[in-house]
């Protein structure tokens, strides 16, 4: 009788254990690797979700090489319109920030006020303005965000028999249209065309931000030769073939191409297609993206793979990369014989200038690696021997050469003696040089032209070197009357922006008094900056915890006009403090007074208007909050 008793007394402790275990485990609801519609940024990953009673745990991962990384106290959940605060990170205290080790990235558990655990999709957010790392449409349910992509392009027959276009001289727009499917504003899209034409009245790839609201945009460029161009959405490249007088229509699966582009989702086989082509080069432009990763000598790893290198042994890298590389496009039965050729010559070119860029590569490598103390090589050549290899390279005895989009590289002494006599290139040497003024934002003056008119033999040379110089033209006129409506906007309808307009003719000298005069008894921070500079822009993130501790500090941006006005005047929507906007004449006349050559640069000023600190690249928020401090007192 008590052994039954005592029986049935331990099923039911059993039972009620089971029962425990079971409440508890439906308590919390994981979601592993859950995919996402779109993302701002390509650093912070979610790796898990985890729904509990107590909090909403994401563990989650920020890639970056170096430096330090930080999650802002104000960041957030936002699902079905109720925002679940940011509660803290063993890994990633608030306010904190951690350096980022040698494998790359910092992993984190960040724990959030709790979900409902039948939520089925929330955005993380940051910052609130949309200016920190955000994720939007975290998927809770598992299913992988497709986009609607038509069905003729789904049963689009490619014409594997196609030809490459002639290398003949051709003055022409090439005109590229792109659809993002899946496009939404909020997904801060970044996408840029990038089709060098040798004179180009940019000193940066320009940035085509002007996506609308269904995700299409247009631009056109002048061309007179067909040749490798770029689109690139976020960090994701994909090249095409740019035409004279040809549209080249590309549409992209926006959802899918940035799962691609992570970490998590890049070797999953459903995110391999993203991207079709619409044209006369379609079944070209659609072979290219199989070999893109093949027609350049410097992969991912390259800089760290050559960080203290003397030059014969960079040279050795250079060339098994290039044989690597070109056994791969020989070897890849996928493409037809136009597109093998044109990644053979794109290939062969990239391995030429590579070589020749010996001196700058080695030299750059460890800046560009984020390693210190490498030791500088000696860069002494027997030039002879050393470029012996070229001597074999077919591509520089044929017109193929005019398909690489740097030609107007090849117009230097040393380069034209291993190239064929091509008496284009000396028609690109002279508007070369007669183009760089362009960069400076200046159309050619009279004294140009007609030079532009003696010394081109080509005429379609020398019209191309006139289109563009209209099209700037046009283009400084747009950037006035944007420049004008930026104004009016920030300074009449902000309390945390202003811009101070700065004569495009004033010295150089006066700049930074007329500046810091306003602020007496003011500390003041001074960032120089530009909208393309990515160091600059990370390290704004970084520094907003300090903004927000130290609120009667003046925070003051100089840019220059290197950056595009549309791009600028963005960005400073989410950027508080004082905006500068100068020349570039100005900007490097400021550099050469103070003694600074590359930016980001930080200037301390104090309550008196003196400069107490000064400082190019980031010194961290911990130093900058130190000078701050000293400023003020």
């Amino acid at each position: 009788m008590n052994t039954k008793h005592s029986f049935q007394k331990a099923l039911s402790l059993v039972a009620f254990l089971m029962l425990l275990v079971a409440t508890t485990a439906q308590a919390k609801r994981v979601v592993e690797r859950p995919y996402f519609l779109g993302s701002n940024n390509h650093k912070l990953e979610i790796e898990r979700v985890t729904l509990d009673k107590k909090a909403t745990l994401l563990d989650v991962k920020i890639y970056q090489a170096s430096g330090d990384v930080g999650i802002d106290s104000h960041a957030s959940i936002m699902a079905n319109g109720v925002k679940y605060d940011y509660i803290g990170s063993k890994q990633l205290p608030k306010g904190v920030f951690v350096k980022v080790p040698e494998c790359g990235y910092v992993a984190a558990t960040l724990r959030f006020k709790p979900m409902p655990e039948t939520m089925t999709e929330f955005d993380f957010r940051e910052i609130a303005d949309n200016s920190g790392w955000n994720i939007y449409g975290v998927r809770l349910d598992g299913k992988r965000p497709q986009a609607n992509i038509p069905q003729h392009l789904l049963q689009q027959a490619l014409d594997k028999n196609s030809k490459l276009p002639s290398t003949d001289l051709n003055l022409g727009k090439t005109v590229v249209a792109v659809r993002l499917l899946g496009y939404k504003p909020e997904y801060k899209t970044t996408l840029d065309i990038i089709a060098d034409n040798w004179f180009s009245p940019y000193r940066m790839p320009y940035e085509h931000d002007s996506i609308s609201v269904d995700g299409t945009c247009q631009v056109s460029a002048n061309a007179i030769l067909p040749t490798v161009a770029t689109i690139r959405v976020n960090r994701t490249e994909i090249p095409f073939l740019a035409v004279p007088n040809d549209t080249t229509t590309v549409t992209i699966d926006l959802p899918t191409l940035t799962l691609a582009a992570t970490h998590l989702f890049a070797n999953d086989a459903n995110v391999k297609n993203y991207v079709w082509f619409e044209g006369k080069h379609a079944a070209i432009d659609t072979e290219l993206q199989s070999v893109k990763t093949k027609i350049d000598v410097f992969g991912v790893t390259s800089f760290d793979d050559i960080c203290g290198m003397t030059p014969l042994q960079y040279r050795d890298y250079v060339q098994q990369s290039y044989e690597r590389l070109l056994a791969a496009i020989n070897s890849n039965a996928a493409i037809g014989s136009a597109t093998r050729t044109l990644a053979q010559s794109i290939l062969s070119m990239n391995y030429a200038s590579a070589l020749f860029g010996f001196k700058n590569n080695i030299s750059m490598a460890p800046m560009i690696a984020g390693k210190r103390g490498v030791p500088r090589a000696d860069m002494s050549i027997d030039t002879v021997s050393y470029f012996k290899p070229l001597e074999k390279l077919a591509v520089l005895h044929s017109k193929n050469q005019r398909y690489y989009f740097y030609l107007r590289d090849f117009t230097s002494a040393l380069r034209r003696k291993y190239i064929s006599a091509d008496p284009l290139l000396d028609d690109i040497a002279v508007g070369k040089r007669l183009s760089r003024s362009f960069n400076r934002k200046r159309p050619l003056t009279e004294q140009q032209m007609a030079a532009a008119h003696d010394s081109i033999a080509n005429d379609i040379v020398r019209e191309l070197l006139f289109a563009n110089n209209e099209d700037l033209k046009s283009q400084l006129s747009a950037a006035d009357e944007k420049m004008a409506d930026i104004k009016k906007t920030a300074n009449t309808s902000s309390s945390y922006l202003s811009i101070i307009d700065i004569d495009p003719k004033m010295s150089a000298q006066q700049i930074l008094p007329t500046i810091t005069d306003r602020y007496k008894g003011k500390a003041i921070l001074i960032d120089f900056w530009n909208t393309w500079c990515i160091p600059c822009k990370a390290a704004m993130t970084t520094i907003r915890p300090l903004k927000e501790q130290f609120t009667d500090v003046v925070y003051v941006y100089i840019a220059d006009a290197s950056s595009p006005v549309d791009k600028w005047g963005e960005m400073i929507k989410t950027i508080s403090g004082v905006h500068v906007r100068l020349t570039e004449e100005q900007a490097d006349a400021l550099a050469k007074i103070y003694k600074f050559s590359g930016i980001p640069t930080y200037f301390v000023v104090n309550k008196e208007g003196k400069i107490t600190y000064q400082k190019t690249s980031f010194p961290g928020v911990e130093k900058l909050k130190e000078e701050l401090v000293s400023a003020e007192h």
